[in-house]
């Protein structure tokens, strides 16, 4: 049980090594890499089973995405790496629990 535990912690010091990174990346300067940072984020927590974390990363691609049509990358940017960092610190999310998340963010983005 212990080794679960510190494989658990492992992954998630290393999903928010990742996220520290992508905040760092200005979408607006570097777009290509903040998307590929991003990337990492989702590729990792699938990996090590995090559908909750690789769910929301693989939404916060597709409404990146839009930003590049539309604009509002700061506004977008904030909702997304806030709920992903409230993921990454959760030890199970159900379903339900993720859904309740992307609908937070949904309420937050900007039309």
């Amino acid at each position: 049980m212990e080794m679960d535990h510190d494989r658990q912690m492992l992954i998630r010091a290393e999903l928010s090594d990742l996220l520290e990174a992508l905040r760092l990346t200005s979408f607006d300067t570097n777009p290509l890499q903040f998307l590929v940072r991003l990337e990492a984020i989702r590729k990792t927590a699938m990996v090590h089973q995090f559908a909750t974390v690789a769910e929301i990363a693989s939404v916060f691609e597709a409404t990146m995405q839009r930003v590049i049509d539309h604009g509002g990358g700061d506004s977008v940017v904030s909702s997304f790496t806030g709920i992903l960092e409230d993921a990454i610190g959760c030890s199970q999310l159900s379903p339900s629990v993720t859904q309740s998340l992307l609908a937070s963010v949904a309420v937050r983005l900007p039309n």
